[in-house]
């Protein structure tokens, strides 16, 4: 928000400076008293040329990153049209077994359920990836996320097996992209030789924990 505030500001000061400097000979013209001597007055514009030149370039500039930030705003929108229209195929892959063999095979043999968890994970790298390309996650935060992520056992079995297509697919990008796929990579090598991932959570109900009385009680003298 701060950012677009001086973008904004610096445009709209650009803009009037430009303004003004263009209105300057009219304003002069129409205010001059008619014996004025044009000459003089040349001499003392003259003396102010340089700072003329340095308020046009200070304007110039103002626009330019006013147009930049327009085109940063417009590339940020196509990307998450983009990225909610993938989601959008996942959530119906993930409905539907068959789709999903059809829209994500596995590149190895793998159960049914461990694929629908390895394509979670995949869409959660792609989630930061979206956010580290428009500057939402810095390079420390994407590593905090990444150290949590990859202390899981389903994080990294996905990575073994789908990490060499992102690697093909990332290296082909911008710089980001690269930076990305290979801080992913180091995040992952670094908790492989932390050691082994933590168990896997089965959400079950327990038996201590279920309710050993009924959830109403009986009414006074309704057995007698």
């Amino acid at each position: 928000m701060l950012r677009v505030r001086m973008v904004l500001t610096c445009s709209l000061l650009g803009l009037g400076l430009l303004v003004l400097i263009a209105s300057t000979p009219f304003v002069l013209a129409a205010v001059a008293p008619a014996d004025t001597d044009w000459g003089k007055l040349s001499d003392i514009s003259q003396a102010y040329g340089a700072v003329s030149v340095v308020l046009s370039a200070v304007a110039l500039v103002g626009v330019a990153l006013s147009l930049i930030y327009q085109v940063r705003q417009a590339r940020t929108s196509n990307e998450q049209a983009i990225r909610d229209s993938h989601l959008q195929l996942a959530a119906l892959a993930l409905s539907d077994p068959a789709l999903l063999q059809a829209w994500s095979p596995p590149v190895a043999p793998v159960t049914l359920k461990r694929h629908q968890q390895h394509l979670i994970t995949s869409l959660a790298l792609g989630e930061w990836l979206q956010r580290f390309r428009i500057g939402h996650l810095s390079v420390e935060k994407l590593s905090v996320k990444l150290d949590g992520h990859f202390g899981g056992e389903i994080a990294r079995e996905q990575w073994e097996r789908e990490g060499p297509g992102w690697r093909r697919t990332m290296e082909a990008g911008d710089r980001r992209d690269r930076v990305f796929v290979r801080l992913v990579d180091e995040r992952y090598q670094t908790a492989v030789a932390a050691g082994r991932p933590r168990a896997v959570i089965e959400f079950q109900d327990r038996p201590d924990r279920r309710r050993r009385f009924p959830l109403t009680r009986p009414r006074p003298g309704a057995h007698r």
